[in-house]
């Protein structure tokens, strides 16, 4: 609804106004109004339908015809859910919604199959589940019948993200993929799973042979589908298992088209061999002695979470990546220093190093730009305290790559200090440091979390931890800080947040 306002003239002479209500909204075509509705939520599209006659119908054409079918809380329940669902969904806390007892899986079993029984396409793109569900569920076979119906409509994308409510599941309450319903010349090619059973016989495993991506967390895989992965996907790019059981071992042999490999807190693994020629990228979060073979002669991005102690498996490690050019490194241990004389940093572009080590040695933080002349930028995180070291001796050393440096969770301690000034000292072409008493840091998968001191923590204790040391930052070592470093001759412009 609108008002237009017309002037015209009276017989006086005198302007004058006259106010018209209208109702542009009502004015357009259907075809404008329908594809309004397209972009709407499920339930908020069909609610739609109750504003007048002319709307009753407008909803069926964008809706029954969707080629990406997305049947999670938001579409189902209403778009007012959509901020608190992703809020749980980022920290990995949906199991725990104060309000899950609004969502009743009865009633979202039935919308979808009443969605399904209209639906007037004739072409599914994607399908997307994600609710409440497991193996144990007696709403198994609609969730079966959902993915026969997108499979045999041709889709190549499915999405399976099944929550538990509380606590975590044995592997009798986790979803068995139905590989039986996916069509013999199925075009499946993206396919993620959360809380499932991935377990196809032999005579079952072409139906998967068009995958590029693989995501799985959360999923029992069986053994004989993993050692014959690679050689029945031969599109396959990339690959994740994310606290996934596939048995002792892994090989990944040869596989012509991977280049992104994510291998997370797979617990059960005691032995891990890659080698995979075109592999670009690959995070890692588990024990590193368990790789006893890894061959990637185009390795350029890495993400180590490193929680053992010992410094020869990192250094191993690296230096199995002679393309090295981005590298985040997690340190979870006792380590006590950064790696000296490492050579396959000569090609590093991009460093982040984040330190949850005790004991580490600040000053070591240094031999990343001694080991890396091409360095770029540079980003230090420290979550703990009580990291001692002193700088070591650069004299007649620069570095004349360095263009950006941050450092995070900065407390203003003398060591900190310390290592900002050298840093300083030996970029003669900084252009920017950046100086942040807080900040956000990854543990793989894309997930990132903010520190609350030692151990990661709630929304609301984060909150109350970050204003706890900005209050402190503000009151004591933001001015201790410039005052010590405005006495250092740069050109680089210093941040101090």
């Amino acid at each position: 609804m609108t008002v237009s306002i017309r002037r015209r003239m009276d017989h006086g002479g005198k302007l004058s106004m006259d106010c018209e209500k209208r109702d542009l909204i009502n004015e357009l075509p259907d075809e404008v109004l329908s594809y309004i509705v397209s972009l709407l939520r499920l339930k908020d599209a069909v609610v739609t339908s109750m504003i007048s006659r002319r709307w009753r119908h407008l909803w069926k054409r964008p809706i029954l015809t969707r080629q990406n079918l997305e049947f999670d809380i938001p579409n189902i329940f209403g778009g007012k859910y959509d901020q608190l669902v992703a809020e749980h969904e980022e920290e990995e806390t949906i199991g725990m919604l104060e309000t899950m007892d609004e969502f009743k899986q009865q009633y979202f079993v039935r919308r979808v199959n009443e969605l399904l029984k209209l639906h007037s396409g004739n072409k599914v793109d994607s399908l997307k589940v994600a609710f409440f569900f497991d193996g144990e569920s007696p709403a198994v076979n609609d969730l079966d019948s959902w993915i026969h119906f997108a499979t045999t409509m041709g889709a190549e994308v499915v999405d399976l993200q099944l929550f538990q409510a509380f606590g975590f599941g044995t592997s009798s309450s986790l979803y068995d993929f139905p590989h039986q319903v996916l069509p013999s010349d199925s075009s499946l090619k993206h396919l993620s799973l959360l809380r499932c059973v991935l377990s196809p016989p032999s005579d079952h495993f072409d139906r998967f042979k068009q995958l590029k991506t693989l995501h799985l967390h959360t999923v029992q895989v069986h053994e004989n589908f993993m050692a014959s992965l690679f050689s029945v996907c031969l599109f396959l790019e990339s690959l994740t298992l994310a606290e996934c059981t596939t048995g002792s071992s892994l090989i990944i042999s040869a596989p012509p088209c991977l280049t992104d490999l994510k291998l997370l807190r797979c617990f059960l693994l005691k032995k891990i061999e890659i080698c995979a020629a075109n592999l670009v990228s690959l995070e890692y979060n588990w024990k590193l002695d368990t790789i006893s073979c890894i061959k990637t002669p185009r390795l350029a991005k890495v993400f180590l979470r490193k929680r053992e102690a010992s410094p020869h498996g990192l250094n191993q490690f690296i230096a199995s990546c002679p393309g090295l050019e981005e590298f985040y490194l997690l340190l979870q241990d006792d380590s006590e220093e950064m790696p000296q004389s490492v050579s396959t940093f000569r090609n590093l572009k991009k460093m982040t190093l984040v330190l949850r080590s005790p004991n580490f040695d600040l000053g070591s933080v240094l031999n990343v730009l001694k080991d890396a002349p091409l360095l770029e930028e540079f980003v230090l995180m420290v979550l703990i305290t009580r990291n001692k070291g002193e700088m070591s001796n650069l004299s007649g050393f620069s570095h004349n790559r360095l263009r950006t440096v941050e450092m995070h969770s900065f407390r203003g301690r003398s060591i900190e200090i310390e290592l900002a000034i050298c840093i300083l000292k030996i970029a003669t072409k900084l252009e920017k440091m950046v100086i942040n008493p807080v900040g956000r840091y990854y543990l793989g998968n894309s997930r990132w979390v903010n520190p609350c001191g030692y151990y990661d923590c709630s929304d609301e204790e984060d909150e109350q931890y970050s204003d706890e040391v900005l209050h402190n930052w503000k009151q004591r070592g933001k001015a201790r800080v410039q005052e010590k470093l405005k006495v250092v001759m740069t050109d680089a412009q210093v941040i101090i947040l």
